[in-house]
């Protein structure tokens, strides 16, 4: 007698858990690198010499990232299988650091050699955003429980592999300076994430199926959005956490400042990058760690706000003693960062429709794409016109903002729940 689906997910239960776990170490070592909380802005810097650069990366970021997964989420189907998709877009991202490289070890002299760090990148931060609604989707449905545990420990062991990484490449940066430094880290992201795909690639999804291929429609993505506007307005949870994330991105936005501000601003040496990276980093594995432990008892929506605040203790140190408490600005910066991602993936896996987390966390996204897009320029902008403290005032605000709407609008704790997908039940 056959298997049901229900009972093969749990007889890979572990098996899977521990392959999730594994692969988590190549997108630890590769979002060390290449997140705009990392040395990417102050490498677009190096090369062009422009404060104009960084926000450019910080915008190229977050809006290819969140196309990436409007354009996946667009052409899936609820309670879709989700393996191939994933392996499809791990192999495209693995192919962007290469990329990378590649524009660095070659272009660094030309006169292009912002446009193709730029492209390439491109092409890495696309990808990494296309494989998030499968990721989830896949992630919902053969980890039928303890996801939240699940969630910190990716981040947790992600940051682990982002924190040596890193910690390499501080040691290459103050022997070689910050390009060479960089270019040395990918190289060892590369061999890491290469590895990692193995266990990707074993990952047991029942009656797995290669999905048809689907060109881009632009009629499907009004379909999309009409069908998040209504889910939105029937959906009081993802009203509130959306609300929350429209309002409270700034800090988000702030972060990859924080390490240009006090190299021009208060004449620190640009070889500290590597010690702050790494604080935020291992911070953030921290931050995430805990997220699962509260939310037992005080639910996500406590975690969300924790992350919050803690965002927001960096902006204050920020404000108050810059050079003193520098090392402390970029602990909290990981902890929020750490604290608010875990927070959302659990929420989008717990609040939205069974089968539905990667379009719920698409959607939940999207709310933070508007400040994602002006505030980095206006930063920059307004940077050698005012006082930094002044511009650390907006995301102060942003972040006290963000945890009220939480506290007073989600009237939900969200806690971890065990949910099998409907096909599979």
């Amino acid at each position: 007698m056959s298997k049901t689906s229900s009972e093969l997910i749990k007889e890979n239960f572990a098996f899977n858990y521990v392959m999730f776990i594994l692969d988590s170490f190549g997108f630890g070592a590769a979002f060390a690198l290449m997140i705009p909380l990392s040395y990417t802005p102050d490498v677009a810097f190096e090369i062009s010499n422009s404060i104009y650069a960084p926000p450019l990366i910080i915008i190229l970021f977050y809006t290819l990232n969140i196309f990436g997964q409007i354009k996946s989420s667009t052409g899936r189907k609820k309670e879709q299988d989700s393996k191939y998709e994933v392996i499809k877009w791990g192999i495209v991202e693995r192919l962007g650091i290469v990329l990378i490289f590649i524009s660095l070890k070659y272009f660094l002299e030309s006169e292009l050699a912002l446009l193709m760090f730029l492209i390439t990148y491109a092409v890495f931060v696309f990808s990494s955003g296309a494989i998030l609604p499968a990721y989830f989707d896949l992630v919902s449905r053969v980890l039928y429980k303890y996801r939240s545990i699940f969630f910190a420990i990716n981040l947790t062991t992600g940051s682990a592999a982002g924190y040596f990484v890193s910690k390499y490449v501080d040691t290459k940066i103050q022997i070689n300076g910050l390009i060479s430094g960089f270019q040395s880290g990918i190289l060892v992201v590369i061999f890491i994430t290469s590895f990692s795909l193995i266990p990707l690639l074993l990952i047991r999804e029942p009656n797995s199926t290669k999905p048809k291929k689907k060109k881009f429609d632009y009629y499907l993505l009004i379909l999309k959005i009409q069908e998040w506007k209504n889910l939105y307005f029937k959906n009081n949870q993802i009203k509130a956490i959306s609300r929350a994330n429209f309002v409270s991105v700034l800090p988000e936005s702030a972060t990859p400042f924080f390490s240009i501000w006090l190299i021009t601003n208060y004449n620190i040496e640009s070889s500290k990058i590597g010690i702050w990276v790494t604080l935020l980093l291992l911070s953030q594995g921290i931050g995430s760690f805990f997220v699962p432990i509260v939310a037992t008892k005080l639910g996500f929506k406590h975690t969300y706000i924790m992350g919050l605040i803690f965002h927001f203790l960096a902006s204050v140190f920020f404000i108050f003693s810059p050079v003193n408490l520098q090392n402390f600005i970029f602990i909290f910066a990981g902890l929020g960062a750490g604290a608010l991602y875990t927070s959302q993936s659990n929420i989008s896996v717990e609040i939205g429709e069974i089968g539905e987390a990667g379009n719920t966390n698409s959607m939940l996204t999207m709310f933070k794409l508007p400040g994602l897009l002006v505030a980095p320029f206006l930063f920059a902008f307004f940077t050698s016109k005012i006082n930094v403290n002044y511009l650390l005032l907006a995301p102060l605000l942003s972040s006290a903002t963000g945890i009220l709407i939480m506290f007073f609008q989600m009237k939900d704790k969200i806690q971890p729940q065990v949910r099998f997908w409907l096909k599979d039940a």
